[in-house]
């Protein structure tokens, strides 16, 4: 059944796993995320990051697996997102401020070195975070990341778009909305439930979360990278894209990801912008021998 009101906190995934546990993680700047945390205490950890407007939601098919893998698995609601703090200050939401706060996270949790993947604006995150300090990210799976392919013009406009007040923009946000955005995200492989548009929804029931939203479209930083600059990354990544991604269009990743010293490029035939949501069994199945070559160098 269809729900027409937003699902309450205390419904959303994780509900109902008890081996997923969520917590509130305060970072050192003073913003608190939510955290979900998954697989043995002592396992390899590995962090997940999802893109922009979502949620760690978008994992819930990746945690277990990985999970069942032996690894130790962190998924974050990036701040502005889901049921993390949603700062409002100017600059909250730039490149360099979500990159200082993944490292803050790091810190916070006392990982001195995890691989990350990550997801769309989430990649382009980890990519920098990574860039900054290789040390603390050994290993970086990137799925239809930003940086690696050109982006819908809307951005563009992010900067003359009105600053709702009160709970106007949860209003202006309908559950239609959503559901079309997921038909859209959605290549030919796979597809989305009424739960999926039902979880991805409940966060605009925060007003905000929605500004917050808005604002990440006007500060981040959605270029794709140079080539020279990658040329220095020396980081083992995995950039994975569906032929089909219609939200970062990858026109530039053949010849982005071949700029790396130790880039792979991955093609999903028919796949969107959301592969963990639509073939999740060959994600999981890649990701997990991908970071286990850790262990065979």
């Amino acid at each position: 059944m269809v729900s027409r009101l937003r699902l309450p906190p205390a419904e959303w995934y994780p509900a109902g796993h008890p081996d997923i546990t969520v917590s509130r993680v305060a970072l050192g700047d003073g913003v608190a995320v939510r955290l979900l945390t998954a697989g043995p205490e002592g396992g390899d950890p590995v962090v997940l990051v999802h893109g922009w407007a979502i949620s760690a939601y978008l994992w819930r098919q990746t945690i277990p697996a990985l999970a069942t893998a032996g690894h130790r698995v962190y998924a974050l609601d990036l701040p502005g997102c889901g049921l993390s703090d949603a700062p409002t200050a100017p600059g909250s939401y730039t490149l360099d401020a979500m990159a200082t706060r993944l490292r803050l996270l790091y810190d916070a949790l006392g990982l001195a070195a995890a691989p990350i993947a990550a997801q769309s604006m989430g990649g382009r995150v980890a990519f920098e975070f990574a860039r900054r300090e290789p040390a603390r990210v050994p290993r970086l799976a990137l799925y239809g990341s930003a940086g690696f392919g050109d982006i819908a013009p809307a951005t563009a406009f992010a900067p003359f778009i009105p600053r709702l007040p009160g709970a106007l923009p949860s209003l202006l946000v309908t559950r239609e909305m959503v559901d079309f955005v997921q038909r859209r995200v959605h290549g030919k492989l796979g597809w989305f439930t009424d739960r999926d548009t039902d979880e991805y929804w409940a966060p605009t029931q925060f007003p905000d979360v929605v500004r917050a939203q808005l604002q990440m479209l006007a500060e981040f930083s959605w270029a794709p990278h140079e080539e020279r600059a990658l040329a220095t990354f020396a980081t083992p990544t995995m950039v994975v894209f569906g032929t089909q991604d219609r939200t970062v269009r990858p026109v530039h990743a053949e010849r982005l990801v071949r700029a790396m010293p130790h880039g792979r490029m991955v093609w999903i035939e028919g796949g969107g912008h959301v592969v963990m949501e639509e073939v999740p069994e060959r994600v999981n199945r890649e990701l997990c021998v991908f970071l286990g070559e850790s262990h065979r160098r």
